[in-house]
């Protein structure tokens, strides 16, 4: 599958469901930094662009996380 570290997957999911980097840091139990920083990885893995870029990605993946 995706090259994706068991949490990016678990943030990526939670991306798709709408949720804020607060919210996925609460429902992670990590610091929302670190929600930031698993972003920024996604992204660059990914080589995605601006915000709505991951949301889409985080979309479209949906069903393979």
């Amino acid at each position: 599958g995706m090259a994706l570290s068991p949490t990016e997957r678990q943030v990526l999911t939670l991306i798709a469901e709408y949720k804020t980097n607060k919210e996925i840091a609460e429902t992670l139990g990590i610091s929302p930094l670190t929600v930031k920083t698993h972003r920024q990885n996604i992204c660059l893995k990914f080589d995605l662009q601006g915000s709505h870029s991951l949301m889409k990605f985080a979309l479209e993946h949906k069903s393979n996380l």
